[in-house]
């Protein structure tokens, strides 16, 4: 089985902001080419869509976010961001994935090579998004762009976080997860 920690290391050290994932999103769908996908490129901004057609069956879609936030990494590994970037509003602020889409635009790759590799055990479509914006309602975006003219209707998406676990576990859970909302009055 290859490996992605280089893979993940690179896009670990070249963070971008929501809406400014050119590198990363060139990166995946690049990626995707090599599998022989049908890709979509700037949907929705810098958002990917991959495309693979393997016979009669279900069409999963999965999905990965791409951004990173505007702060300073401290984590001192060798590989630790030191990117500055002009945030939407051209002020410039240090750069890292400290939410962990450097890992998610990994998985997916790495499940999109999994997946191609067994071709043979299994049947149906693979949809693999990478997501722009996320902080910034990304998906909206690629929606409004017109993503589900151009990939086929999922029978099932499948999302991913990363959360503090027993290394080798995996946590499913149907509905929502690691979701967030506010509500205020206005007076």
């Amino acid at each position: 089985m290859k490996t992605f920690e280089g893979f993940y290391r690179n896009l670990h050290s070249f963070p971008e902001l929501s809406g400014q994932e050119e590198r990363t999103s060139t990166t995946a769908a690049e990626y995707l080419n090599s599998l022989d996908f049908e890709v979509h490129t700037h949907i929705g901004g810098y958002g990917v869509a991959g495309v693979f057609r393997n016979g009669d069956g279900p069409t999963v879609l999965l999905r990965a976010d791409m951004d990173a936030l505007p702060m300073e990494e401290e984590t001192g590994v060798p590989y630790a961001s030191t990117r500055v970037m002009k945030d939407r509003n051209g002020v410039e602020r240090p750069v890292a994935h400290a939410c962990g889409h450097d890992f998610h635009v990994t998985a997916l790759v790495a499940a999109a090579s999994l997946l191609h590799s067994a071709k043979s055990e299994w049947s149906g479509t693979l949809v693999c998004v990478f997501q722009p914006s996320e902080e910034l309602n990304g998906a909206k975006g690629m929606i409004e762009d017109g993503l589900y003219e151009k990939i086929p209707k999922p029978d099932v998406v499948l999302a991913q976080h990363v959360l503090k676990m027993r290394a080798g576990t995996v946590s499913v859970k149907s509905g929502r997860l690691l979701t967030a909302a506010d509500a205020f009055d206005v007076m």
